[in-house]
C-alpha cells in the first residue's frame, strides 16, 4: 500500500509546464538509493538542491535508510560552515558554496544489485529524521528534529482538512522554497503522498506565475504573506482567478486589510495557516471582513492560555504541552485569537529573527559600541547604533552602514538585515538607563 509506485500519480509533476512522469521520478529515486545504500546507519546528510524534482528524488532515496536528513534554510557559505559540526556529507547541489570538508554522497559508487523496493518514508523500520533549522535565527541555528511519523500525520491532516469530498486530483504550484517546512509540506510531500500533481518550478514573481496558470487546470497556490501583500496594489493574478482553486499563506502574519482586499480581488479568502517548524500546523482561517476572525485548530489540536500566552496540546509535538511565544485568547468553541508575540523573536519576510541575537552579533563588530534593533511598521528592521570612537573619527557613516550590512550578511539572509540605520553618540536610554523599544520607532519616521 505504501510502495512509492502505488502512491504517486502517473502524471505526477511538471517542470516549467513540461510533463514529468512517476516513472521518470522513480528512476531518479532508485539511482540515488543505490548510491546512498552504503551510508552508515545513524549518519547525517545535508540535502540542498534548488530544483524541486532533484531535491525530492534525493529526499525519498535518503529516507529509505536509517540516516538523518539535514535541510539547511539556504546555501550561504556561513550557513554551510556552521553545519560542518553536524555532518561532512551532503547530497544535491551547493552551487559553488560547498566547504572543502564536505563529501558528496551523490558520487558514491552505486550498488547495482540492490533491490528497488521503495516505500514512502516512515513506513520503513528505523527511519531517520528530518532536521530543520529555524531560518534567520541568530547564533548557532537551532536544530528542529522531525520524525517521519509526525510529518505523515501532518500530511494526513492537510489532506483531510482541505481536499474536500471530491475524488479528483489536486494541482499544487508554489512561490516558496521546498527547503523550509511550509514549502516542503505543501509543495512536495502533500501532493506526492496523496497522488496529486505539482509544478516543480517555483515562481517567486507573480508575473511569472500568471503565465504558468493554464486555462485547463485549477491550482492550489502556495505563497508567502510578503508575496501576497505585494499583490494588493497591482494584482496581476486577478485575470487568472478562474484557474485558482485555493490560495495558502503561511510563514508569517498576513495583514487583515491585505487579506480582505485579496479576498475581494480573487473572490475567495486566502487560507492562512498558523504554526511553526517546532509545532507543526496549529490552525487556519480566512479573513473576509474587518471583524476579528478566529483561527480554527486542526483536528487533534487544542489550546488554552497561561497568563495570556497560548498553551498547545498537539500530536505533532513530543511533550504533553508546549507554552507558545504568542499571546492569545481561546474561545468557548475551541477557536482562538492571536494577540501578538510574547518575546523579541520576529518574522522578517517569513524568516525568523531573534533580535537579541542579531544585536549580539552586531556588537561584535569593532565599529559598534552599542546597538538596538526593532521591527518597523513596514515589517523590515531598523538599527540604532552608537559607534566606537575610531569609527566616528575615521569612517564615513555611509561606509559604516555598508560594513555593518556585510558583517550581518555573513550570518543572516539579506532580507533579514536592517534596512534603515540611525547613528548616535549614545543610544536613547531613558532616565532609568533602559531602552523603551516602543518609543524607538520615532527615530525612523
Amino acid at each position: 500500500m505504501y510502495n512509492l509506485k502505488h502512491l504517486l500519480s502517473e502524471h505526477m509533476a511538471s517542470r516549467d509546464g513540461c510533463a514529468f512522469s512517476s516513472a521518470q521520478f522513480l528512476a531518479l529515486v532508485e539511482g540515488f538509493y543505490r548510491r546512498y545504500a552504503s551510508l552508515e546507519a545513524g549518519s547525517s546528510v545535508l540535502l540542498y538542491h534548488s530544483d524541486s524534482i532533484e531535491f525530492a528524488a534525493r529526499l525519498l532515496a535518503l529516507a529509505q535508510l536509517p540516516v538523518d536528513i539535514i535541510l539547511p534554510p539556504n546555501n550561504q557559505p556561513q550557513t554551510l560552515c556552521d553545519l560542518q559540526a553536524s555532518t561532512h556529507l551532503y547530497a544535491g547541489d551547493l552551487q559553488g558554496n560547498c566547504p572543502p570538508a564536505f563529501t558528496s554522497v551523490d558520487a558514491l559508487s552505486p550498488d547495482l544489485a540492490l533491490a528497488d523496493d521503495l516505500h514512502w518514508p516512515g513506513m520503513i523500520r528505523d527511519a531517520g529524521r528530518l532536521v530543520f533549522f529555524t531560518s534567520g535565527s541568530s547564533g548557532p541555528a537551532k536544530a528542529i528534529y522531525k520524525s517521519w511519523d509526525a510529518i505523515n500525520l501532518e500530511l494526513q491532516t492537510l489532506e483531510q482538512s482541505f481536499k474536500g469530498t471530491e475524488q479528483q486530483s489536486l494541482s499544487f504550484i508554489a512561490m516558496v522554497s521546498h527547503q523550509h517546512i511550509y514549502g516542503l509540506l505543501f509543495k512536495l510531500l502533500w501532493p506526492m503522498r496523496y497522488g496529486h500533481f505539482f509544478e516543480a518550478s517555483s515562481y517567486q514573481y507573480p508575473e511569472h506565475l500568471a503565465k504558468r496558470l493554464s486555462e485547463n487546470q485549477r491550482w492550489l497556490v502556495v505563497a508567502s504573506p510578503a508575496q501576497l501583500s505585494r499583490l494588493v496594489d497591482d494584482n496581476v493574478l486577478v485575470a487568472k482567478r478562474a484557474q485558482i482553486e485555493r490560495i495558502f499563506s503561511s510563514g508569517g502574519p498576513l495583514a487583515d486589510a491585505d487579506a480582505i482586499t485579496l479576498a475581494e480581488q480573487f473572490r475567495q479568502g486566502v487560507v492562512q495557516v498558523y504554526g511553526s517548524t517546532e509545532t507543526g500546523g496549529i490552525g487556519y482561517r480566512s479573513v473576509l471582513s474587518t471583524a476579528a476572525t478566529p483561527w480554527q485548530p486542526f483536528a487533534g489540536i487544542s489550546l488554552r492560555t497561561d497568563e495570556g500566552r497560548l498553551v498547545l496540546q498537539s500530536p505533532l509535538i513530543d511533550e504533553p504541552i508546549r507554552l507558545l511565544d504568542d499571546k492569545g485568547q481561546v474561545l468557548d468553541d475551541g477557536r482562538f485569537l492571536l494577540l501578538g508575540r510574547a518575546d523579541r523573536t520576529v518574522k522578517v519576510a517569513e524568516k525568523r529573527v531573534d533580535l537579541v541575537g542579531m544585536e549580539a552579533r552586531l556588537r561584535q563588530h569593532p565599529l559598534v559600541r552599542a546597538c538596538a534593533l526593532l521591527q518597523l511598521p513596514t515589517g523590515r528592521l531598523g538599527a540604532l547604533v552608537a559607534l566606537s570612537t575610531d569609527a566616528k573619527e575615521q569612517v564615513p557613516s555611509k561606509e559604516v552602514t555598508v560594513q555593518l550590512k556585510v558583517w550581518l550578511g555573513q550570518e543572516f539572509e539579506a532580507v533579514c538585515v536592517p534596512r534603515k540605520w540611525r547613528y548616535f553618540e549614545q543610544l536613547p536610554y531613558n532616565s532609568q538607563g533602559k531602552l523603551i523599544y516602543s518609543q524607538l520607532e520615532q527615530y525612523f519616521v
